[in-house]
This record gives C-alpha cells, sequence and structure tokens, in this order.
C-alpha cells in the first residue's frame, strides 16, 4: 500500500514536489513539542529504496535554512526528512556513502537541535553496516568544529553502536575526545557549540566505560593529570554516576586515580578549609 505522503514520483515536478510538500506539512505532526517519527522513519525507508533518484529532493530538504523553518515551524520537517533520508541512503549505497556523510557533517552545524540529532542517529546507522566509519568519526571529533564532536558524543549514547565498536575502537574514541576537548583555546569554550559538546561527551563517558571498562577506564585514568578543568570535571562526574548506578568497582577505581592525581594545593590552609581563599578568621 502506498503511503499518503509518499513522493508522487522518483523525480518529481516543481508542482509534484509541492504536493509532497503539503502532504508532509499535514503529516509532519508540526507545530508541536513533538515530531511525527513514524513519519520519519516511513520516509527514509522510501528514500533508501529509491536510490539515487531522491538525492536531489533530500539535498533540497536539507537545504531549507532556520531562518525559513525555525525550531517548531511546521516547514522545519523537511529539514529533519531531509537528514533521515540522506543518513538512510548512506546505510543503503555504499558507493555514495562519501557523499552522503559529508552531507551530513554540514547539517551536524545546524542551529536546530532535532535537525543535529537526526544527524547523530545517521552516524550510528552507518557505523553499525560500515566497519570502517570509525576512520569518520575520528575526523569528526579532531575537527575543529565542536558541533561534530557533539554528535559522534551523542551518538556514542547508543550502547549497541558503542558495543559493536569494540574495546579498541571505543577508548581510542573516548582518548581523541578528551583530547578534543583539551586543545579548545580560552575564547571558544564559551560558545555554546563547545559548551553542547562537553555535555553530550560528559553523557556518553559512563557509556563507554560500562560497555568496555577495561579499555575504557585505563584511557579514563591517563587523563585524570589533565591540566583541563573540563576534562577532569567531565572524568570526576563519571566516576560520581558510575556509584550512583551501584558500579561499585568502576568508581571506586576512578576515584582513587583522581585523588591520586590531585595536587595538593601551595596553601594548605586552602585544603582544609574549601570553598574559602585566603587566611581564615581567628
Amino acid at each position: 500500500m502506498t503511503p499518503r505522503w509518499a513522493p508522487p514520483s522518483t523525480r518529481p515536478s516543481p508542482a509534484g514536489r509541492a504536493a509532497l510538500y503539503d502532504r508532509l506539512r499535514r503529516a509532519s505532526g508540526l507545530p508541536s513539542p513533538r515530531v511525527n517519527h513514524g513519519l520519519v522513519s516511513a520516509f527514509a525507508v522510501e528514500a533508501a529504496r529509491r536510490g539515487p533518484a531522491i538525492d536531489a529532493l533530500l539535498a533540497a530538504m536539507c537545504a531549507i535554512d532556520e531562518e525559513s523553518a525555525p525550531y517548531g515551524h511546521v516547514d522545519e520537517i523537511f529539514p529533519i526528512l531531509g537528514v533521515a533520508g540522506t543518513g538512510a541512503r548512506a546505510v543503503a549505497d555504499p558507493k555514495a556513502r562519501k557523499k552522503l556523510v559529508e552531507a551530513l557533517e554540514d547539517m551536524a552545524c545546524d542551529r536546530r537541535s532535532r535537525v543535529r540529532d537526526g544527524v547523530s542517529v545517521a552516524l550510528i546507522n552507518v557505523g553499525l553496516v560500515d566497519t570502517k566509519f570509525s576512520d569518520t568519526l575520528v575526523r569528526w571529533i579532531e575537527d575543529d568544529q565542536p558541533w561534530l564532536l557533539r554528535s559522534v558524543a551523542v551518538a556514542l549514547l547508543d550502547t549497541g553502536f558503542v558495543g559493536a565498536l569494540g574495546p579498541e575502537t571505543a577508548a581510542d574514541l573516548t582518548d581523541r575526545m578528551l583530547i578534543r576537548i583539551d586543545r579548545e583555546h580560552r575564547a571558544g569554550r564559551r560558545h555554546e557549540a563547545f559548551r553542547r559538546a562537553v555535555t553530550a561527551v560528559n553523557e556518553a563517558l559512563p557509556v563507554l566505560v560500562q560497555r568496555h571498562p577495561t579499555a575504557v577506564l585505563e584511557v579514563l585514568i591517563k587523563h585524570t593529570r589533565s591540566l583541563d578543568e573540563d576534562v577532569t570535571d567531565a572524568i570526576a562526574a563519571t566516576a560520581a554516576l558510575l556509584h550512583k548506578q551501584r558500579v561499585a568497582d568502576l568508581a571506586s577505581t576512578l576515584q582513587e586515580a583522581i585523588a591520586a592525581a590531585t595536587k595538593p594545593s601551595r596553601d594548605p590552609r586552602w585544603d582544609r578549609l574549601p570553598g574559602k581563599r585566603g587566611r581564615s578568621k581567628r
């Protein structure tokens, strides 16, 4: 049975595209807090089935910018569908995968959160079918654009994906993410993209260490000696979360490494009176 929203042809005319867009708007569930995820999934399946003939339509959807379709606007459904369809095409077509992932790279920097999250879903799906996709993840992590780091970190929240990566790759990606945070210049640390990337890494670290404890824990222990506060705060938060989740052995090992790496202050009164500066009152 043909879905009501299905493209009228593989190469729709301008009039046909307008009719398609109108049907997608009505089925989108927007404007509202929630998108029609059933529509997004079905569109992705259809995009993969149609192959290269639908690439022009996907590119046109992805090109609809935030000014024309801001977050929550009914037309936001088009870039969301464009990303989902591009990801499905990248999974299904190894020959076109490189070009399609490059298109996703641009969308990872989009200001709309649902569009960015769609990119992370695409990374998971492509990574599950492409054993060499970790090279792309490394390139995104090491890029100067923090939104790319965030997209990879969000993808690493998926336990199935992290498991499929294997311990060596998971440890390598963890190491590279912490190094990337450490090398950010001072001015860049204030930007929204970097702060969101750090938050995503903080959330991904517990998933990584629980899925591959031996390999990832070794990386985290190494970075406890870092002088970067964002790195050490992320590791401390990971240890605290592991403790809350009753993963006592991992939490205690990491906390001991943090304590061993913490240098005492030059003024011993600072350690005795946490939160106070200078001389204590007598």
